[in-house]
């Protein structure tokens, strides 16, 4: 069991950072809660991402991309970062039929997802002209979490006593992008560089739209941004259900902004999901009896989701 591999690795250390412990609860070939779990087709897990609530949500993007696609004389080229079940995919390649569409997903493919390329590694993906769009792939990423004590910053770690899991904190010897108060705590979401940096190789021009929960640095700063959701509950005692929980944070679009930037891209805007699901006419693709779907959308998931645009000029 992953708990009994999180304990050895402790015993080992001494205590294991808190990104490490995402990374061992999410990601661990035999035991990680994507890994083993996310991997079937049907809904209503621990939580449902905005693909599976209504097929508007993917027509609504397609439509906006053949748009960008045409203003700035793009080929329509996909990579869709963080696949998951593959809804996204299937929305925008029915509708737009792109010239080629690839996932990047860790998961194995679903078996009923026709006309798409899948691969788990950015490696397999030839550099390209096009657009890249990603759905709650960001806050996807292990994080530490960072506190400021008595004037310190300190990061949580995970230590054990007797085979019980608990948390403890150590001094944090790192900077964080936002400022914190004393008693508040900031995620920090370790890979992001790293992975843009790689995809800024691989995109050599086009644009990148990533939708997310979140905000700017003062809008996370200091709330309760770390999140576990077991069973479709949210749930503090985490550190009983290790690989059976999902673990989350909100995303910092400041930061993430500031990385966009420093690897290549250039930023245009930061919208609400709600006003950029409107602005692009989701109305148009809402099928009867659909209301109650687009309203989630619109209101729960609007108001909490940012969507993120940049773009990426070829170099000289």
């Amino acid at each position: 069991m992953l708990k009994e591999k999180i304990v050895k690795e402790i015993r080992k250390k001494g205590f294991i950072t808190f990104d490490r412990f995402v990374e061992l609860c999410l990601y661990d070939k035999e035991f990680g809660y994507y890994t083993k779990k996310r991997v079937r087709t049907s809904l209503g897990e621990d939580f449902v991402t905005a693909p599976e609530v209504s097929e508007s949500f993917g027509k609504t993007i397609a439509s906006y991309l053949r748009e960008r696609a045409i203003e700035l004389s793009l080929p329509l080229k996909i990579l869709e970062l963080g696949g998951g079940k593959g809804f996204l995919a299937k929305d925008i390649v029915e509708t737009l039929n792109p010239e080629s569409y690839t996932v990047l997903e860790v998961r194995e493919k679903p078996e009923w997802l026709k006309g798409v390329n899948w691969v788990k590694s950015l490696k397999e993906v030839e550099p390209f002209e096009g657009i890249v769009v990603s759905n709650e792939l960001f806050d996807a990423f292990p994080f530490k979490r960072i506190r400021k004590i008595k004037g310190e910053l300190r990061e949580v770690v995970v230590k054990e006593k007797n085979g019980e899991l608990y948390e403890d904190t150590v001094p944090f010897r790192g900077k964080i992008p936002c400022r914190i108060e004393e008693g508040e705590e900031y995620c920090l979401f370790v890979g992001w560089e790293e992975f843009l940096r790689e995809l800024s190789g691989k995109l050599k021009r086009g644009v990148f739209l990533t939708f997310d929960y979140g905000g700017k640095c003062i809008e996370v700063a200091g709330r309760k941004s770390f999140r576990a959701f077991r069973k479709n509950r949210l749930i503090e005692n985490y550190l009983k259900y290790p690989g059976e929980t999902d673990l989350t944070a909100l995303v910092d679009f400041d930061y993430l902004s500031l990385l966009l930037e420093k690897t290549g891209f250039t930023v245009e805007k930061l919208t609400p999901q709600s006003s950029f699901l409107l602005e692009n006419g989701i109305e148009k693709f809402i099928e009867p009896g659909g209301a109650p779907q687009a309203l989630m959308l619109l209101v729960d998931m609007g108001r909490k989701f940012k969507v993120l645009e940049a773009t990426r000029a070829r170099s000289r």
